[in-house]
């Protein structure tokens, strides 16, 4: 496996724990019980900052060398990347309402706040398995080490701040919450 690859899966893997501990916190708010908005903040802002902005445009790249050398999963992989900047959208969106609600602490909103947390976390999840059991395997069986490697090459040599190598200053709290969950 090119390490790539293995970076990509480690990377879904933590992308998942994340939204594992924002599902469990709208789960809280769905039973009107306390919740931790600012670990739901940093759960949003991990999801922006890092999935978003840095694992994201090496799929992108990825997927396009997939396209261009496996014309079957041209569409698949299309899809995939127009959904990467609508994930992107929904992503700041959602941020913005729970934003909202912590500061204006009304029921309306809060509902509002639930059903938008499930189907952000479900959209996260379906893209998810889509890249894991369709799109990854398919580059893992179609690409050749050198295009692994020019989407590599395009990767930012910033590591995940959820990696349990590293000390996660930024996001102790959700790094806390993650191994508390497992």
């Amino acid at each position: 496996m090119h390490p790539l690859a293995q970076r990509l899966h480690d990377d879904h893997r933590r992308l998942t724990q994340v939204l594992g501990v924002l599902e469990a916190q709208i789960d809280r708010l769905a039973r009107a019980e306390d919740v931790d908005f600012d670990l739901m903040l940093d759960a949003m802002t991990y999801i922006t900052e890092f999935p978003n902005r840095l694992h994201h445009p090496v799929e992108d790249v990825l997927f396009a060398r997939l396209a261009a050398s496996d014309p079957g999963a041209a569409d698949a992989c299309q899809a995939q990347i127009a959904e990467h900047e609508r994930l992107f959208h929904d992503s700041a969106a959602f941020y913005g309402l729970l934003e909202a609600v912590q500061v204006d602490d009304a029921t309306l909103m809060r509902d509002r706040l639930v059903d938008a947390g499930r189907e952000f976390i479900a959209a996260q999840r379906a893209h998810l398995q889509r890249e894991e059991r369709e799109l990854l395997p398919r580059a893992e069986q179609q690409l050749r080490d050198a295009d692994w490697d020019i989407a590599a090459g395009t990767a930012s040599v910033v590591s995940d701040p959820l990696d349990a190598t590293v000390t996660p200053a930024r996001y102790l709290a959700l790094y806390k919450a993650i191994c508390a969950a497992h």
